[in-house]
C-alpha cells in the first residue's frame, strides 16, 4: 500500500537568551517566521530510502533495514542530518509496532533561508534551516505512518535527538522547540536526558526516552502585534555558532565563577525584558511597559557582549554596536544579532509605524540585505 504526506517548520529569531539559554534554568523567547523548510515523504518498492535534497543538488540511495528501522546509505556531510532524522523517526514508528516501507524524503527550503552575496556565493541567512529541516521532516514521516506527532510531545523529542546526535549535542534546543511549537518562552532541558542514551541504543530505549517527561519549559507567546520586524542579513559574512559556543565554553571551563556570575547578570535581565513584553502583551502598550522592555533587553545584550569579549567571541564588536544604537535612533525601539550574534545577521522591532524609517536606513548601509520576512506564531504542530 503506498502512501505519502508532508509537513513543514518555520525558521526563528532568538530575541532573548542567546548564550544564557545553554545553561538550565535560565529563560529565552523566540519568535518564528513565515519562512519554512517542506519535507515530502511517498512510498517506494522495497527497502530502499532516497533522500533528496534538490536546491543542493544532493539525491542518494540506500537501504533501511524492516526489523531495526536502520539505514545503510552513503550519507554525505551534508546529508547528515536528514539522515539521523528519518532515522530517528523510523525507529520510533517501529518500536509502536508499524511496519517499515521505502520511503523517499525530499526537502526544500523556502528561499528566505539562503541569500546570494557576491560572486554568486549562497549562505544561509541564519534563520535556523538547520532546525526546521529536522522538524519538518520527523514531522512528515510521523503523518505518512499515521503516528500522532504530538502524543507525549514526540514530534519535538525525536527532533532533539536527532539534532543533538548529528550535531555533536551542543546548543539548548531552542530552535527545535520553536520550529515545532512556534513562537516560546523556552527553558531548556537538561542535557543529561539526551546524553544517557547509548550510542547503541535499541527502539526500545527510544519509546522509553519519549515516554518519559522531560524537564524543558515551553510557554506559548504571540508577540504584541504593534511591534513590527525588520530582518537584514551582512553580506559575504557569518557566524559559526558551534565555534563561538565552544570557545564561551573554554571560556567557562577556565574561569567558572566570573562565567556563572556573569550569566546569572543576563538571565536577570532577561526575565525582566520577558516580563515587561508578557506585561504589553497582557495589558497593551504604555510608555512605562515599553521603557522597562526597552532598558532590561538592552542591558541584557550589552552583558552578553560583555561575555563575547572576555571569550574571545565576536558576539557584538564596537561597529556593530553602533549600528544597533543608530538603528534605534532611525526606527527601530530594540535591535540586537539574534542568535549567536557576530555578522550573520540583524533583527530590530518597530513601534508607532517606525518600520519604514528603519527599512530606509539599512538600506543606505552597504551590505545590508533586508528579508522579506513577518513574525508568526506558528510551529509545525500548528
Amino acid at each position: 500500500m503506498s502512501f505519502g504526506a508532508q509537513a513543514k517548520a518555520p525558521g526563528k529569531i532568538l530575541w532573548i537568551g542567546g548564550y544564557s539559554v545553554i545553561e538550565r534554568p535560565n529563560i529565552s523567547m523566540v519568535t518564528t517566521v513565515d519562512a519554512y523548510v517542506h519535507a515530502r515523504v511517498r512510498s517506494i518498492e522495497g527497502n530502499r530510502i532516497i533522500l533528496s535534497v534538490p536546491q543542493m543538488k544532493l539525491h542518494i540511495e540506500g537501504s533501511i533495514d524492516p526489523d531495526t528501522g536502520k539505514i545503510s546509505i552513503d550519507s554525505k556531510k551534508e546529508l547528515l542530518l536528514l539522515k539521523t532524522s528519518v532515522e530517528i523517526a523510523s525507529r520510533y514508528i517501529l518500536g509502536k509496532g508499524v511496519s517499515l516501507k521505502g520511503m523517499e524524503i525530499t526537502t526544500e527550503n523556502d528561499p528566505e533561508f539562503y541569500y546570494t552575496a557576491a560572486k554568486n556565493k549562497v549562505t544561509k541567512s541564519g534563520l535556523g534551516s538547520s532546525a526546521a529541516v529536522t522538524v519538518a521532516s520527523i514531522a512528515a514521516i510521523l503523518r505518512a505512518y499515521g503516528v500522532d506527532p504530538s502524543e507525549n510531545d514526540a514530534l519535538h523529542k525525536l527532533a532533539q535527538i536527532a539534532h543533538s546526535m548529528a550535531t555533536g549535542k551542543v546548543g539548548s534546543g531552542f530552535d527545535i522547540a520553536a520550529a515545532t511549537h512556534g513562537s516560546i518562552i523556552y527553558v531548556r532541558y537538561s542535557p543529561e536526558i539526551i546524553n544517557k542514551l547509548p550510542e547503541s541504543y535499541h527502539n526500545e530505549d527510544l519509546q522509553n526516552l519519549i515516554k518519559k517527561e522531560w524537564d524543558y519549559n515551553i510557554i506559548k507567546f504571540t508577540l504584541p502585534s504593534e511591534f513590527k520586524l525588520t530582518f537584514g542579513n551582512f553580506l559575504g559574512e557569518g557566524m559559526v555558532t558551534a565555534s563561538a559556543l565552544g570557545s564561551v565554553s573554554e571560556f567557562k571551563k577556565k574561569n567558572h565563577s566570573e562565567y556563572n556570575e556573569l550569566i546569572q547578570k543576563i538571565n536577570r535581565e532577561n526575565q525582566k525584558a520577558i516580563d515587561a513584553l508578557l506585561a504589553i502583551s497582557k495589558e497593551g502598550l504604555s510608555e512605562n511597559k515599553l521603557d522597562l522592555f526597552r532598558e532590561a533587553f538592552n542591558k541584557g545584550r550589552l552583558l552578553t557582549k560583555q561575555l563575547g569579549i572576555l571569550s574571545n567571541v565576536s558576539i557584538e564588536d564596537d561597529d556593530l554596536t553602533k549600528l544597533i544604537e543608530d538603528s534605534m535612533m532611525n526606527g527601530a525601539f530594540v535591535a540586537k544579532l539574534p542568535g549567536a550574534g557576530g555578522r550573520d545577521s540583524i533583527a530590530a522591532l518597530s513601534i508607532h509605524g517606525r518600520k519604514k524609517e528603519l527599512e530606509n536606513f539599512w538600506k543606505s548601509k552597504r551590505g545590508i540585505q533586508i528579508l522579506k520576512i513577518n513574525i508568526t506564531d506558528k510551529g509545525a504542530l500548528s
